[in-house]
C-alpha cells in the first residue's frame, strides 16, 4: 500500500509556531521541530490536557502529522478523541463535528489508493497476484498482525468515513463542512447526482465555494458530455480556473477534455501539460495519463505526419508518460493497463500478468474493470491457458458491451461449432457498432461456411446472400480506410482494419461467394487481390518474390476465370505459373507426388491443354492431355478433348476410337454422350445421330435424369431434316410439318425442364421466325420462304422478343445473327446492321463469310431505301471482305458487281446538291469494274451457277448505257460545283470576319469587367482585414459560447457569400444582401434577349432544362449552357446534348440448324432461284423523295434550330407547326410538332408503336426560348435560308452555320433607337390607321331595372 494523497496544502509560515496555554503558563510549539511520533504526541497531549482544549491548535498538529506522512498517528489521535466521551473534559459537541469531518476526509484519502477488489485463487490452485496490506509503520494497516493479510478495500474506508459523517450529522446536519465531506464521499462512490444536490446547498450559503463549484461543474460537464455539448462544460471549467488557478482537482483536466472532444487536440495537450507543470508535486497523475493516451493514439495513426518514425516517437513518448504516471501512483488501473499491453507485446508474460491483475484489483469503474479482465485474458490466451475464456466472461459481466470480450467468446463458440450462438453475439455487436470490422468478417465467414454446407438450395442461397451483403460492407470499410479523410479517419486509424485487409483467405472466400454469378469480374478481382497479398508478404530482403508465394490452386482459379473472360494469353501465363508452383512443391517433397499435389497437377495440366487448343496450338494440347492419360488412363475428359482435336484435323477414325473408349469407361456420362451426338451429327447420316439421341433420352428417362442437351439436339436434328427436305409432294410436306412440330415439342420439353435454357428458347424463336409452327398439317407452308410478308413480319417480331431474352443468357455470335435476321425481315436495316456488326467484330473477328454477306445485304437495302451512296459503299466494303475469304464464290462476285453498278444509278437520281463530282467519278470507276466482273461471270463454265445464265449479259449491256449517261452527269455537276463553291466560300469568309469582330468586342468588354471586379475585390479585402483586426483587438475572447459561435458562423457565411459574389464581378455587398425586385430581373432578361443571346436548352428525356448560369445538374441528359463567342462553336455547344439516339438494336446467337448458316447470304433466293439484287434493265422506276446524305442527327439538329429561331424571332403561332412539319418533310425526317406559348414539343419517330425491345421508338424534345421577341428582319432571313435549302442552293451544313450565326447576331438598332422610332411610328399610325383620335368622356352606367318588376320569392 502506497502513501495516500494529501488532503490540504501544508500550513503557511504564519502558523508554524503557536503557544499552548497550560494554566498560568504557556508552552511554545514549533511544528518544524516535530519529527518522530513522540515529538507529535507531546503537543497533542498538552493540547488535550488544557481546559478547554484548543481545537485550532489540535487540528494544526494533526494536519502537520498527516502531511509528514504520519497517517497512523493522525488517524489514531482523531479516533482517540472522538471515542472519548464529550463530557469528560474533552472537546465540546460543536468541535467534534469538525473532527469527525476531518477523520472522514482522511479515510477518503486512504480509500483513493486502496484496491477495489481482490482476485480469487486461480483455477489451477495457485494464488493470483494477491495483494498484502501495507507494512509501512506509519500506515494504519500496519496495525494488522497477519503479514499475509490482504489490504483494506475502498469500501471499508468509505464505510468508516460514512460512520464518522453520521456522527457529525447528529450535531448539525446543515453545516457547510459536513455537506462538503458528504459530497466528497458521494463523488468517491460515483453518486454524482447526489453530490450535486449537496453542492447546490453549499453554494446557496457560499456562492464562491470552490469545491462546490468544481463539483457542480463536474456534474454539469457529465450531463453536457452525454448531450455532446462541450462548450457549456468548457465555460464552467474556465470559470473555476479563473477563481482558483491552483485548485485541486485541477480544472485544466476538464478544459483539456472539452478541447479534445471539440477536435482541438493541440489545445487539449497544452492544457494537460500546463496542469502537469503547475501541480508537479501533486500525487494526481491524471494529466500525465491523458498525455500518454494522446500520444499512444497518435502512434496508431496511419496518416501520421511524421510517418513510421513519427509514430514510433509518439509511442515512445506515450510510454514514458505512462511510466511517470505509474511511479507517481501505482494504484491507477488506467496506467497499469497500457503497461500490461506493452509487456505483452514484448512477450514478458509475468510482468504483463502482474500489471493486468493489478489493473483489475484497482479498477474503480466498470469500464476499467472490464478492460482489466481483458488484459488478463489476453496474457493467458497468449500462453494457451484455457482460463482466458473465464476472464473474457468476467469482462462481459462487468461490461456487456465490451467488444473484444464478446469477440473472443464468439470465436470460442465457432471453435466448438456452435454457429447460432456465435452468430447471435456477432449480430449484437454489429447492432451497437455497425463498423466493427472483426464482427463483420467473422459473421460473413460463418454465413459463407453455411452457404457451402447446406444441402437445401433455398437455405444455401439465403446464406450466400447474407454473406455477400456483409462482405460488401467489409470492402466499403477497406476502401474508406484508403481514403483518410476526416469522415473516414476512425477507420484509417484502425490497425485492425489494415491487418484484416491483408488477409488473403478473406479474399478467397469473397471469390468463392461471387463465383455463382455470370459476371466474373468480382471473383477474379478477389483472387488477384489474394495473390497480390501473398506476393507482398513473400518478398525477401532484396525485394524479390520468393518461390511458392502464391499457391498453385489460386493461380489455377485465376487462369480459369481469365479464360472464361476470353483473355487467353493471361490465362496461359497463370496456368504455366501454377505448373511451376506444383513443380516447386514436388521438388521440396523430394520428388514424391502426394494425392493432393497430383490432383492440382492434373487440373492445371488439363486447363493448360485447353488453353493450347484455344490459341491454335494442337500439338502442345495433345502433349498436355497425353501426360494426363499417362498417369490416369481413364481420365475421360482428356480423351474427349483429344477427340475434338482429332475432329478438327479431320482424323475422324482416331476421334471415333477415343470417344468409344470414353463411353466404355463411363457409358452414362452425359458430357461424353453429348460429344458423341455432336460427332455423329457431323460425320454420320442424320438418322444415326437421331437414333443415338433418342437412346440417350430413354436412358436418362430410366435413370430419372432428363438431359436438356439431348432434347435440344433432338429438336435441332428434326428441324434440320424437315428444312432440308425439298420433295414437293403432299406426303413429304406432311412429314416435314410433323418433324417441325416434333422439333418444337423437344424444345418446349427442354424449356419445361430448364426455363433458363437459352438454346431451346432460340430454337423455338427460329421456328417462329421461319413460320414452321402451325395449327395443322393443311396450313403448313411448303418452305419458310413462301410466307406472306405480313406474316413474316409478325413472326419476326415474336421471335425477336424471345431472342432478346436469349441474348441475356448466352454470349454467342449466332444469337446476334438471328436478331439481325429478325430486324432484316421487318425492314429495320439500321438495327440489322448493328446486330450483324456486333456478331462479326466481337465473336467472329471479321472472318465469318456469312455474317459479312448479311452486312452487305443490309447496307444494300438501306442504300436503296435512303438513296445514300455512302451506305452503298459500306455494302461494297463488306462484300469485298467476304470475297477475300472465299475468292472463287460466284454468288459473292455477282453481288459485288450488282453493288458497283448500283452506285452510279443512285447518283444519277440525286440532285447536284446531294452529290459530289468525286463521288460520281468513283461510282463510274466501280461501274467499269463491274463490267469486268459480269464478263467473267458470263464466261464461267459452271453449269449451275447461283444466278440465271442470262443475267450477266443483261447487266453488262445495262452498264454500257450507264457509262454513256455518266458523261452528261459529270458536266452538270462540274458546272454546279463551280458556282456553288464560290458562293459558299464568300459566305464563309464573311462569317469569319464577323466572328472575329464579335470576339474582339467581347474580349474588350470582358477585360473592362475584370479590371473593375479586381479593383472592387481589392477594396473589399482591405475593408475585411481592417474589420477583422478591429474585432480581434477589441473583442478577442478565449472561448465562445454556443450563441456566440452561431452568430459568428452566420457572419462567416455572409462573408463567404460576399467573397464568392465578389469573384463573380458584382458591384457591392449591399446588393448581395438586398432582394432584387422582380422588375429588375425582367429588365435583365430583356437586355439579355436584346443582346441576341437566345439559347435553346432541351434534353432528350422530354423535359425543359434549366437555362443560363443558374443551370443545375439533373437526373436526365441535361447539358451545360455556356455561351462561346464563336457562333459555330455556340451551335455545336447548344446542340451537343439535344439529339439522343434511342435506337437500341437487338443482338443474338445462332445455334440454329445448319440450313440457316448454309444459306447464300446477300442473294436470298426465292423459290424460282432468282437473286433479289438482280434488277431488270427495262424496270420502271419512280423518282424517290428528296433526301439528304447528311446524318439523321444533323437533320434533326437543323429542325430543332429552326424551331428555336421561329420562337426567338416571334413567328406567328398559327404558322410554326406547319413550317416545322414542312421542314421535316423536306429533310425526310419523321416528326410531329405541338406548339404552346413559348414552347415547341418536337417528337421524332413513331409515338404510338413500341419496338421489340419494349422501349418507345420515338424521342421527344422540348424547345423553349427565354427573352425572345418580334424581329421581322431575322424572320425574313430564316425564311430565305429555308427556301434556299429546299431549292438545293445551300447544303445542310451551311444552312445550320448561317442559322447559328443569325441567332447570336446583335440587333441592328440599339434599344433607345427602337424606343424612339416605336413611339414616333405609333403616333403616326394611330390617327391614320385606327379611326383618328379617341374621344375621352365620362362613362355612363346603365340603369338597373326596378326591383319591383322582379318576381317575388316566397
Amino acid at each position: 500500500m502506497e502513501s495516500p494523497p494529501p488532503v490540504n496544502a501544508p500550513l503557511g509560515h504564519a502558523t508554524r509556531t503557536f503557544d499552548v496555554p497550560m494554566g498560568n503558563e504557556s508552552v511554545v510549539v514549533e511544528l518544524d521541530e516535530l519529527n518522530n511520533d513522540a515529538d507529535f504526541e507531546d503537543p497533542i497531549n498538552l493540547i488535550l490536557e488544557s481546559r478547554p482544549p484548543n481545537l485550532k491548535y489540535f487540528v494544526l498538529v494533526v494536519e502537520e502529522a498527516w502531511h509528514r506522512q504520519k497517517w497512523k498517528l493522525a488517524i489514531t489521535s482523531l479516533q482517540n478523541v472522538l471515542d472519548s466521551p464529550p463530557h469528560g473534559g474533552g472537546f465540546p459537541r460543536e468541535d467534534r463535528l469538525v473532527l469527525c469531518c476531518l477523520l472522514a476526509t482522511y479515510n477518503l484519502a486512504l480509500a483513493r489508493r486502496a484496491p477495489k477488489m481482490l482476485l480469487p485463487a486461480r483455477e489451477d490452485g495457485t494464488k493470483s497476484r494477491s495483494l498484502t496490506h501495507s507494512t509501512n509503520p506509519d500506515h494504519p494497516e500496519s496495525m494488522i498482525q497477519d503479514p499475509l493479510a490482504p489490504p483494506l478495500l475502498k469500501e471499508e474506508y468509505w464505510r468508516r468515513a460514512e460512520h464518522r459523517l453520521r456522527e457529525a450529522e447528529s450535531v448539525d446536519r446543515y453545516d457547510k463542512r459536513l455537506l462538503d465531506a458528504q459530497a466528497a464521499l458521494m463523488l468517491a462512490r460515483g453518486r454524482v447526482d447526489d453530490a450535486g444536490k449537496l453542492f447546490e446547498q453549499i453554494l446557496l450559503k457560499e456562492p464562491t465555494h470552490l469545491m462546490a463549484l468544481m463539483g457542480r461543474s463536474r456534474k454539469q460537464a457529465r450531463v453536457s458530455f452525454a448531450k455532446r455539448s462541450w462548450r457549456p462544460a468548457l465555460k464552467i471549467y474556465q470559470n473555476v480556473l479563473a477563481l482558483a488557478p491552483n485548485f485541486l482537482p485541477d480544472p485544466r483536466i476538464g478544459i483539456g477534455l472539452c478541447f479534445w472532444m471539440l477536435g482541438e487536440r493541440e489545445r487539449a495537450k497544452k492544457a494537460w501539460e500546463r496542469s502537469a507543470a503547475v501541480h508537479a508535486e501533486s500525487s494526481s497523475n491524471s494529466a500525465l495519463l491523458l498525455l500518454a493516451l494522446a500520444n499512444l493514439n497518435a502512434s496508431r495513426d496511419p496518416v501520421h505526419i511524421g510517418g513510421e518514425d513519427g509514430r514510433a516517437a509518439a509511442y515512445k513518448t506515450g510510454m514514458e508518460y505512462v511510466k511517470v504516471a505509474f511511479k507517481k501512483d501505482n494504484t491507477t488501473a488506467a496506467a497499469a493497463g497500457p503497461l500490461a499491453t506493452h509487456f505483452l507485446y514484448q512477450a514478458n508474460y509475468d510482468a504483463a500478468l502482474k500489471l493486468a491483475e493489478r489493473a483489475v484489483q484497482y479498477a474503480d469503474t466498470r469500464a476499467l474493470l472490464a478492460e482489466g479482465h481483458v488484459h488478463v485474458a489476453r496474457v493467458l490466451h497468449a500462453q494457451n491457458n484455457d482460463a482466458a475464456m473465464s476472464r473474457y466472461a468476467e469482462s462481459i459481466a462487468a461490461n456487456p458491451e465490451h467488444v473484444v470480450a464478446n469477440l473472443a467468446i464468439a470465436q470460442t463458440l465457432i471453435r466448438v461449432v456452435d454457429f447460432p450462438a456465435a452468430t447471435n453475439i456477432f449480430e449484437t455487436i454489429l447492432r451497437r457498432q455497425p463498423r466493427c470490422i472483426e464482427a463483420l468478417v467473422s459473421l460473413a465467414s460463418i454465413h459463407t461456411h453455411l452457404a457451402f454446407t447446406y444441402h437445401s438450395i433455398a437455405d444455401s442461397s439465403a446464406e450466400r446472400q447474407k454473406a455477400k451483403e456483409l462482405y460488401e460492407q467489409v470492402l466499403r470499410l477497406f476502401a474508406a480506410g484508403k481514403d483518410p479523410t476526416e469522415s473516414n479517419r476512425a477507420i484509417s486509424l484502425s490497425a485492425r482494419t489494415r491487418e484484416i485487409s491483408h488477409d488473403p483467405d478473406l479474399f478467397i472466400e469473397i471469390a468463392k461467394l461471387w463465383s455463382d454469378e455470370n459476371s466474373l469480374d468480382r471473383s477474379l478481382q478477389a483472387y488477384r487481390q489474394s495473390a497480390q497479398i501473398r506476393r507482398e508478404a513473400a518478398v525477401d530482403e532484396d525485394g524479390e518474390e520468393t518461390e511458392g508465394s502464391v499457391p498453385a490452386p489460386i493461380l489455377n482459379n485465376i487462369g480459369v476465370l481469365e479464360y472464361q473472360k476470353g483473355d487467353l494469353v493471361s490465362a496461359q501465363t497463370r496456368f504455366e505459373a501454377a505448373l511451376g508452383e506444383v513443380g516447386h512443391a514436388v521438388s521440396q517433397a523430394g520428388g514424391v507426388i502426394s494425392d493432393e499435389v497430383d490432383a492440382v497437377l492434373t487440373a492445371v495440366t488439363y486447363n493448360l491443354g485447353v488453353i493450347y487448343e484455344a490459341i491454335g496450338d494442337p500439338e502442345k494440347a495433345k502433349d498436355a492431355f497425353g501426360q494426363i492419360l499417362a498417369r490416369h488412363s481413364e481420365y475421360v475428359d482428356a480423351k474427349a478433348r483429344l477427340a475434338l482435336i482429332a475432329m478438327k484435323s479431320r482424323d475422324m477414325d482416331r476421334a471415333h476410337n477415343l470417344i468409344k473408349e470414353a463411353l466404355s469407361s463411363q457409358p452414362y456420362n452425359p458430357e461424353i454422350r453429348a460429344l458423341y451426338t455432336y460427332f455423329l451429327s457431323q460425320t454420320a447420316p442424320p438418322k444415326l445421330a437421331q437414333d443415338f439421341t433418342l437412346e440417350t433420352l430413354k436412358l436418362n428417362k430410366s435413370n430419372a435424369r432428363p438431359d436438356v442437351y439431348s432434347l435440344c439436339a433432338s429438336g435441332m436434328l428434326y428441324y434440320s431434316q424437315a428444312r432440308e427436305g425439298k420433295d414437293p409432294s403432299k406426303t413429304a410436306v406432311n412429314e416435314r410439318a410433323a418433324k417441325f412440330l416434333r422439333s418444337a415439342d423437344y424444345y418446349n420439353t427442354a424449356l419445361r425442364l430448364d426455363p433458363n435454357c437459352a438454346f431451346a428458347a432460340q430454337g423455338l424463336a427460329i421456328s417462329i421466325a421461319e413460320g414452321t409452327i402451325g395449327t395443322g398439317v393443311e396450313v403448313m407452308p411448303t418452305t419458310p420462304a413462301l410466307l406472306e410478308p405480313a406474316q413474316r413480319a409478325k413472326n419476326s417480331r415474336d421471335a425477336l422478343t424471345i431472342l432478346l431474352k436469349v441474348k441475356e443468357s448466352i454470349l454467342d455470335g449466332s444469337v446476334y445473327v438471328n436478331i439481325g435476321h429478325c430486324h432484316f425481315a421487318r425492314d429495320e436495316w439500321e438495327r440489322a446492321i448493328e446486330s450483324y456488326e456486333t456478331a462479326s467484330k466481337r465473336f467472329f473477328k471479321g472472318k465469318n463469310v456469312n455474317t459479312l454477306l448479311y452486312l452487305a445485304r443490309s447496307w444494300y437495302h438501306k442504300a436503296n431505301k435512303d438513296h445514300n451512296y455512302s451506305d452503298l459503299r459500306s455494302a461494297l466494303k463488306e462484300a469485298q471482305a467476304a470475297l477475300e475469304l472465299q475468292p472463287n464464290d460466284l454468288a459473292i462476285i455477282f453481288n459485288i458487281a450488282i453493288i458497283q453498278q448500283k452506285g452510279i444509278e443512285i447518283l444519277f437520281d440525286l440532285p447536284p446538291a446531294r452529290r459530289t463530282l468525286a463521288e460520281i467519278r468513283l461510282a463510274l470507276a466501280d461501274c467499269e469494274e463491274s463490267q469486268k466482273l459480269f464478263e467473267r461471270l458470263a464466261n464461267d463454265k459452271n453449269d449451275h451457277p447461283p444466278y440465271s445464265k442470262e443475267l450477266p449479259f443483261q447487266r453488262q449491256k445495262y452498264g454500257v448505257s450507264l457509262a454513256k449517261r455518266a458523261v452528261d452527269t459529270i458536266g452538270i455537276q462540274e458546272a454546279y460545283e463551280a458556282t456553288e463553291q464560290a458562293r459558299v466560300e464568300r459566305s464563309r469568309q464573311a462569317r469569319e470576319a464577323e466572328r472575329e469582330r464579335q470576339a474582339e468586342e467581347e474580349a474588350r468588354k470582358k477585360a473592362e469587367i475584370d479590371k473593375r471586379a479586381h479593383e472592387l475585390a481589392e477594396q473589399r479585402r482591405k475593408m475585411r482585414e481592417e474589420a477583422e483586426l478591429y474585432a480581434q483587438t477589441k473583442l478577442g475572447l478565449d472561448v465562445e459560447s454556443d450563441d456566440e459561435k452561431k452568430k459568428k458562423e452566420k457572419g462567416g457565411k455572409k462573408r463567404k457569400s460576399a467573397k464568392a459574389k465578389k469573384e463573380d464581378g458584382e458591384s457591392s455587398d449591399e446588393e448581395d444582401d438586398k432582394p432584387k425586385p422582380k422588375k429588375k430581373k425582367a429588365k435583365a432578361k430583356v437586355e439579355e434577349a436584346d443582346s441576341g443571346e437566345q439559347q435553346m436548352d432541351v434534353d432528350s428525356d422530354g423535359e425543359e432544362a434549366v437555362r443560363g448560369k443558374r443551370k443545375a445538374a439533373r437526373s436526365g441528359k441535361a447539358f451545360k449552357s455556356t455561351a462561346p463567342a464563336d457562333p459555330a462553336t455556340q451551335l455545336e455547344h447548344d446542340i451537343d446534348g439535344i439529339i439522343s439516339n434511342n435506337d437500341s438494336s437487338a443482338t443474338l446467337t445462332d445455334t440454329s440448324p445448319a440450313a440457316i448458316e448454309k444459306a447464300v447470304i446477300a442473294v436470298d433466293f426465292t423459290s424460282a432461284g432468282r437473286a433479289i439484287l438482280c434488277v431488270a434493265v427495262s424496270e420502271q422506276r419512280v423518282n424517290p423523295p428528296r433526301t439528304y446524305p447528311s446524318d439523321v442527327r444533323d437533320r434533326k439538329t437543323f429542325i430543332l434550330q429552326v424551331a428555336n429561331a421561329l420562337l426567338a424571332f416571334g413567328a406567328p403561332c398559327h404558322r410554326i407547326e406547319a413550317d416545322l412539319q414542312h421542314t421535316s418533310g423536306v429533310l425526310n425526317v419523321v416528326a410531329q410538332f405541338v406548339h404552346s406559348p413559348a414552347v415547341v414539343v418536337v417528337t421524332f419517330g413513331t409515338v404510338t408503336g413500341k419496338c421489340e425491345q419494349g422501349a418507345f421508338e420515338s424521342e421527344t424534345h422540348y424547345v423553349k426560348v427565354v427573352g425572345g421577341g418580334l424581329d421581322m428582319g431575322k424572320l425574313d432571313g430564316v425564311n430565305r435560308l429555308w427556301l434556299a435549302l429546299e431549292a438545293g442552293e445551300v447544303t445542310l451544313k451551311v444552312a445550320t452555320e448561317e442559322l447559328a450565326a443569325m441567332l447570336v447576331k446583335p440587333p441592328i438598332y440599339s434599344t433607345w433607337q427602337r424606343v424612339f422610332f416605336g413611339g414616333a411610328l405609333s403616333m403616326i399610325i394611330c390617327p391614320l390607321g385606327f379611326s383618328g383620335w379617341t374621344k375621352v368622356g365620362r362613362l355612363r352606367t346603365p340603369a338597373l331595372p326596378d326591383s319591383s318588376g322582379l318576381p317575388s320569392l316566397s
